[in-house]
């Protein structure tokens, strides 16, 4: 594995075949997002199986990351596909089915004049565009424009600073999750995110509609103003974190988004939370085969603040380069790395069920820095032991083993971390025999190479509590915390 970071690739019109999902993977994706604002159930089931199939036929973990609508409001269509408005025109929005023209234009949310106020800014296409209420009736909401400008069918409304009626679990999210769960998705991004009772809404919705997955994890979008007083809260209960700096950019001012960028994922790494950096990181190349040297930059300096993980959207679901803005992508990374100005401080030890698991994470961290380790391994049931151990940003690559390739498919978002599968045996010599044949292929070890194993003696989540030296070829496996006792332990296999 020659770099960390970790890529995300949305699935769209582009890159919906067999032959496009196989050069993605080769290029360099490690998660496929399918979108759930476009496209039919059929579409993202066809387009999920070819990720699994594809996947599995080259021998690559790949996660699907099934990203929910949300209450993201819509303007309706107009009677010829556009219109122009000019500041100082009066338009309205109105909640009646009708075609738009100059004057106004429709909107199928209903509770639009309710939750607008006089004064209230209106933001449409993507805030290019913006509006100020100055009068509001039943099913009316009539404006002055602000900045004009071109309106296509169904843009955006976004309302910054308003918390709209709209729960962020849409009667349509559920359906498309319900969709989703039974299908398998790897992880489930929840648009909007607003506080962390979203989260705990979902979270319940999941338990009751899983059929056995209980535990599906969920990415909190960060993409609304009110999200940002709520930081910690959120965080704590998500399980990984997204900014989306699309509709949060249109939401707060774009001179505060980087500064914000920054304390979300500074945040994220402190609760030992993988966070996702997206949106128009390489927009250019939807349409061109090179990026800006803008965005190379941004794609480097969200490496350099410690982002587990960057993202395309439009640059692979329509554009005419998918490939190439992976390799891009992909290339970006390798240099970022080979610079240490993403090297992070170390997470503080958390004082929870996990503290024993990352008390190990941070020995196995230390001693594989101090003998230079060949790679770290963490035998795992859950994934959570890579997890932490991929926020102390070690040298060495982390190599995930499970018997469970969901668990591994989950792995794949984490920085520095390489899924492999392997079903454990009770025997230490045979099992540190087969660790060694599975990852010889990517990691070849020579005679006094150094690898550090955790695992741990229970099923629990963050049950790890072992770890181990292994020097190749010239010694037995160490305990490093006993290290006088000689006969194997049946230790490999469980972390929670």
């Amino acid at each position: 594995m020659d770099r960390k970071a970790k890529i995300i690739c949305t699935i769209g019109p582009a890159t919906h075949t067999e032959e496009a999902i196989a050069q993605l993977i080769d290029a360099g994706m490690d998660v496929a997002r399918l979108n759930f604002s476009h496209g039919s159930h059929q579409s993202h089931l066809e387009a999920m199986r070819l990720v699994r199939a594809v996947s599995e036929r080259k021998g690559k973990t790949v996660a699907v990351l099934q990203d929910l609508q949300g209450p993201k409001i819509r303007i309706g269509s107009f009677e010829n596909g556009c219109v122009n408005i000019v500041p100082g025109a009066t338009f309205t929005i109105t909640t009646r089915p009708c075609k738009g023209d100059a004057n106004g234009v429709s909107t199928p949310y209903t509770r639009l004049p309710a939750d607008a106020r006089p004064g209230t800014a209106i933001l449409l296409h993507d805030g290019l565009i913006k509006l100020e209420v100055t009068a509001t009736d039943g099913e009316n909401v009539t404006c002055k424009v602000v900045d004009g400008g071109m309106l296509s069918d169904r843009g955006g409304i976004s309302l910054p600073g308003v918390r709209i009626s709209e729960p962020s679990l849409t009667e349509k999210d559920k359906e498309d999750l319900i969709f989703g769960l039974e299908h398998g998705v790897d992880y489930v991004a929840l648009s909007f995110v607003r506080d962390a009772r979203d989260l705990v809404g979902i979270r319940a919705f999941i338990r009751e509609h899983a059929a056995g997955r209980a535990h599906v994890p969920v990415v909190a979008k960060l993409e609304t103003a009110e999200a940002l007083d709520k930081l910690d809260a959120i965080i704590d209960q998500a399980d990984a974190v997204m900014v989306a700096r699309g509709d949060l950019g249109v939401e707060i001012s774009a001179a505060r988004v980087p500064v914000v960028q920054k304390d979300i994922i500074e945040r994220c790494h402190k609760a030992g939370k993988p966070v996702i950096t997206a949106t128009q990181m390489l927009d250019s190349m939807a349409n061109q085969p090179t990026p800006t040297r803008a965005e190379a930059s941004d794609v480097a300096n969200a490496v350099f603040d410690g982002s587990d993980a960057v993202m395309l959207s439009v640059e692979t679901a329509f554009g005419k380069y998918p490939v190439k803005s992976v390799e891009t992508m992909a290339a970006i990374i390798r240099e970022a790395e080979k610079t240490d100005y993403f090297r992070l401080g170390h997470p503080p030890m958390r004082k929870d069920r996990l503290a024993s698991a990352q008390s190990i994470c941070r020995a196995a961290f230390h001693t594989a820095d101090g003998v230079n380790a060949r790679m770290i391994v963490c035998c795992t049931t859950t994934g959570i032991s890579a997890r932490l151990m991929s926020k102390y940003r070690p040298k060495a690559p982390i190599i995930a083993l499970s018997r469970y390739p969901a668990t591994l498919r989950r792995t794949a978002l984490y920085w520095g971390t390489v899924p492999m599968l392997m079903d454990f045996e009770r025997n230490v010599d045979n099992i540190i025999q087969r660790m060694v044949e599975k990852t010889s292929a990517l990691f070849p070890l020579h005679a006094g190479d150094k690898v550090v194993i955790t695992s741990g003696a229970s099923l629990t989540a963050g049950g790890t509590n072992l770890l181990r030296l292994y020097t190749h070829l010239e010694e037995g496996p160490v305990d490093v915390h006993n290290p006088d006792e000689v006969e194997p332990q049946p230790w490999m296999g469980h972390d929670g």
